[in-house]
Formats: C-alpha cells, sequence, structure tokens
C-alpha cells in the first residue's frame, strides 16, 4: 500500500499545543524537540490536559536557537533548544521514575501565572535516558517524555471516519499525532507492521491506547461531552 505524508506535527512541551512543521529531524527519541519539557507538579508528577486542560491553550514555536512559549494572557517566554542541565529534580511520568532538570525559575513562575497552580518546567537531559517499553522494543531504543514511544503515526481517513460518526468535523490535532498520512483506508494503520519513508523504517509495535484528551479542543480547551 502507498500512502503519502499529509502533515508532521511536534509537540515541544508535552501536552501544551503541538506545532504543525514542513520536516521534521528524528532522532533516538522521536522528533527532534519533541516533548523534550514537561510540566510537573510539586510532587513531580507530570501534568498533562487530562487535568489541565488549559494546557492547550499554551502555545509554542520554534526560531532559530529558542523554543518561544506563547499565552494569550501573558508576555513570550523564550527558553534555549540547547540548555546544560540545571538542577536535577525526580518526576514521575506514569511508571516511570526520573531524574529530570529544572529550566529556570522565570519559567516555573511564568507556567504558575498561566495555570494557577504550582508547578515547574523540566527537561529530560542525555544523561537521563528513559527506555520504550521492553516488552514492544529493545533494551537501548529511548524515549522523551511522550507517553510511552518516540512516534504516533495516525491516517487522516480516521480522524474523518470518527467525524462522520459523530456528525461534526474532529480536528486531527486533538489525537496528537507526530505523523499524519493519506490515500490509505480509515484504520488501516491499527494493523501494519511497520511503514517506509524514503530509506527508514519505522516499526509500529502496537496502537496507541487513547484517553480523554481527544475530546479536548486544542483550539479553547472546551471539553466535548
Amino acid at each position: 500500500m502507498t500512502c503519502t505524508i499529509h502533515s508532521l506535527y511536534i509537540y515541544p512541551i508535552k501536552s501544551c499545543h503541538g506545532i504543525r512543521v514542513d520536516s521534521a529531524e528524528l532522532v533516538d527519541t522521536g522528533f527532534q524537540y519533541d516533548r523534550h519539557w514537561m510540566l510537573v507538579d510539586d510532587n513531580g508528577q507530570f501534568l498533562s490536559q487530562r487535568q489541565q486542560a488549559k494546557m492547550a491553550t499554551i502555545h509554542t514555536r520554534l526560531e532559530d536557537h529558542w523554543l518561544v512559549v506563547s499565552h494569550a494572557d501573558k508576555s513570550d517566554l523564550r527558553i534555549p533548544l540547547q540548555q546544560a542541565p540545571q538542577t536535577l529534580i525526580p518526576v514521575q511520568i506514569w511508571g516511570d521514575a526520573l531524574q529530570a532538570s529544572t529550566v529556570s525559575d522565570a519559567a516555573d513562575d511564568w507556567f504558575r501565572d498561566v495555570l494557577q497552580m504550582d508547578c515547574r518546567l523540566v527537561f529530560l537531559p542525555a544523561s537521563e535516558p528513559r527506555a520504550v517499553d521492553p516488552d514492544y522494543a529493545s533494551p537501548d531504543q529511548i524515549v522523551g517524555f511522550a507517553d510511552g514511544f518516540p512516534l504516533l503515526v495516525m491516517t487522516l481517513a480516521s480522524a474523518q471516519a470518527l467525524s462522520e460518526k459523530l456528525g461534526e468535523a474532529v480536528n486531527i490535532e486533538r489525537f496528537r499525532p507526530n505523523i499524519v498520512l493519506d490515500g490509505c483506508a480509515a484504520h488501516a494503520e491499527d494493523h501494519w507492521a511497520n511503514i517506509r519513508i524514503n530509506d527508514i523504517i519505522i516499526d509500529l509495535p502496537k496502537p496507541c491506547s487513547r484517553c480523554v484528551i481527544p475530546s479536548i479542543d486544542q483550539d479553547n480547551a472546551q471539553k466535548h461531552p
């Protein structure tokens, strides 16, 4: 079966608004800068739209050597794309306990002000690799702060099929994919073992277990009943 790439997305800060990009560099953890940063609460537990739907309204963009974070109620926050680890703190993402680096007090204050809660922004330094679930990957395969795997692949037809069943348009960005493919049947991706893009073969070890996030409008953070 031959499909075409419809769109590519990266999500620099886990669970914040994503960026549609024309190209993306593939690194060991997935697309470069994808889920490189993460917000944690004062217990080090990761934050997501599951608890804080307002995170969808925090936008990001890449400019030269900076990650620029924006929100309608705040001045932009600029974070260097390349930063030496600062203070390491224990964080928890699902069943993984890790050491992550803080970014800055200014970044923490910015997100606390937007979300109106105690939180910190962290990133995963190269010295603290996070392994992919060994049930589906070899021991040397790693991931950033994505829920479990470096890439999420989806067909455009799957989102269109859901829209037809629901009777209203469902933007594919609600599913937070990295690679969206066109020219294939709805849900075909559930049955593929791998895909080949030019000379790169991407294994597809399992379907993604979906959560409540696709019910959240990524433009205004409103939840659909």
